[in-house]
């Protein structure tokens, strides 16, 4: 199963998804992937944060700080499992822009594609696999061809996800609206 939850910077869909994560969980383990780099103060005191909330919650996390994505995570899973990705904005940027994929669309859609293939093994091989992502397509069309590319195949994966989701929702100031399905209750 599939989950995907969307909504701007610092709308509350961590929470939300985190929310889902342990529901769907029912006591059985929890996959956190965070894939924030800290590059900067403020993004180290968002992962700070990140952490003191799930420290706070009785849900024993199993973290995999991967920016890239946590190759070994596959062969850990349990079918009983539940994954939550936090973020696939951040996922989908490192693994771009780690190489010369972006430069040309093939070498975008094949790393869009490679990224779409581990989350559907995940989702394969665990109950659930929930992602958290940014909405980032109401400023219009950027100027670069790198952030167009990042833009573009973004968009695409999110079609891509909901496509296979059970359930999907958008959170905005807190609220959650299912576009989607039937919320994980």
């Amino acid at each position: 199963m599939i989950v995907f939850v969307s909504g701007a910077v610092r709308s509350g869909k961590s929470e939300a998804a985190e929310v889902c994560a342990i529901r769907l969980a029912a006591g059985e383990t929890l996959h956190y992937v965070a894939t924030a780099r800290a590059a900067d103060a403020e993004m180290e005191e968002r992962i700070r944060r990140h952490q003191e909330r799930r420290m706070g919650m009785t849900a024993p996390w199993v973290v995999w700080e991967a920016p890239e994505g946590p190759d070994q995570l596959l062969a850990a899973l349990r079918p009983p499992d539940v994954v939550l990705l936090d973020c696939l904005t951040m996922w989908w940027a490192n693994v771009l822009f780690a190489g010369d994929e972006w430069k040309t669309e093939e070498g975008a859609f094949a790393a869009a594609r490679c990224l779409l293939d581990q989350v559907r093994a995940w989702a394969a091989a665990c109950r659930a696999v929930v992602i958290v992502s940014n909405e980032l397509f109401s400023g219009g069309v950027p100027n670069d061809l790198g952030t167009f590319r990042y833009m573009k195949m973004l968009g695409w994966l999110h079609q891509q996800l909901v496509a296979e989701a059970e359930a999907a929702a958008v959170v905005e100031c807190g609220l959650l609206r299912v576009k989607k399905g039937r919320w994980p209750q």
